[in-house]
C-alpha cells in the first residue's frame, strides 16, 4: 500500500523549511573589512576598539547611505550606551581616514557616508525632492571620462558623478500642472496658463513668458527673488508673479529627440 502525504503537511513543511543559506561573499568582505579595521586600530593604539569594531559592524551591516543621525539611530537601537554623537563622528572620520567609508556631500542634505568597496567606483543620482540617493555604474561613461581627460592631457585620479533631479515616485506623486512657485529648482517646465490680469499678462508675454514657453528655474528659494531662464536670459520675478503661472514638467529629455 502506498502512502501518500496531505498537501496541507506539504505547505506546513515549505513554510518551516529553512531559507537558503545567503550568498558569502558580501559577509566575507564584511569580515575582512573588520579584521583589517582591528589590525589599525592597534597599531595606532587607539582607544575603544570593541566599541569602535561593534559601530563597524553595524555601518556595515546596512550598507546604506547614511548620516551620522541615521546612525546614531541603528547605533542606539542595538547598543544604547554607545549612542554618542561626538564618538560616533570621531569613529566615522577614523573610517574614512583609513578608507572603510566615504563622506558624501550632497546639496541641501547633511553629510552622508557609504562603505568603501575597494576597486568599485559607481555614481550617484540625487532626487531634489525626497533626498533619494540611487546608485548607479556605466562602464561606458567611465571609459568617456578617460577619453575626455586624455583628450585634455589630464591624468585622473579620482572622480565623481552626481545628478540632481526627481525621482519617478515624486514625479508621479505631484499633479500634473502646478504653480511655477512649487517647481523645484533646476526643473525645466512648460507654461500652460497664465492667470494674471490682462495687463501682467502682456507684460509677461513682453519677457518670453507666454504659454508653451519652456524655462529652467534657476531659484526658488523664499528669501530671495524666483529666478528662472527663459530664451537664454535670466530674469527675477516678485513674489506674486510665480503663482499666477501654470507649469508642467518638461523632461530635458525631450530636447534630445
Amino acid at each position: 500500500m502506498k502512502f501518500f502525504t496531505p498537501v496541507s503537511d506539504l505547505i506546513k513543511k515549505a513554510l518551516h523549511r529553512q531559507p537558503p543559506t545567503p550568498e558569502p561573499l558580501v559577509v566575507e568582505e564584511h569580515r575582512h573589512d573588520r579584521e583589517q579595521f582591528q589590525t589599525v586600530l592597534e597599531s595606532f593604539k587607539a582607544t575603544r576598539i570593541p566599541e569602535r569594531l561593534a559601530v563597524l559592524d553595524i555601518f556595515l551591516g546596512r550598507e546604506l547611505h547614511m548620516s551620522i543621525s541615521e546612525l546614531m539611530e541603528m547605533v542606539g537601537a542595538e547598543r544604547p550606551e554607545l549612542r554618542d554623537r561626538a564618538f560616533l563622528q570621531e569613529t566615522m572620520a577614523m573610517f574614512c581616514q583609513y578608507g572603510f567609508a566615504q563622506r558624501l556631500d550632497f546639496d541641501n542634505q547633511e553629510p552622508r557616508y557609504e562603505h568603501l568597496h575597494l576597486g568599485q567606483h559607481h555614481d550617484h543620482f540625487i532626487c531634489t525632492k525626497c533626498g533619494l540617493i540611487q546608485e548607479f555604474k556605466d562602464d561606458l561613461l567611465e571609459t568617456l571620462q578617460l577619453k575626455i581627460a586624455e583628450s585634455f592631457h589630464f591624468h585622473v585620479l579620482q572622480h565623481k558623478t552626481e545628478i540632481y533631479g526627481l525621482c519617478d515616485k515624486c514625479l508621479a506623486s505631484r499633479e500634473p500642472t502646478l504653480p511655477l512657485h512649487l517647481a523645484a529648482n533646476g526643473e525645466r517646465v512648460r507654461i500652460v496658463k497664465v492667470i494674471a490680469s490682462r495687463e501682467v499678462a502682456a507684460r509677461l508675454s513682453d519677457m518670453g513668458l507666454t504659454v508653451g514657453a519652456c524655462l529652467d528655474v534657476v531659484s526658488n528659494h523664499p528669501s530671495g527673488p524666483f529666478v528662472v531662464i527663459v530664451n537664454e536670459t535670466r530674469l527675477a520675478l516678485g513674489a506674486e508673479i510665480p503663482q499666477q503661472i501654470l507649469v508642467s514638467h518638461s523632461c530635458r529629455h525631450e530636447s534630445r529627440t
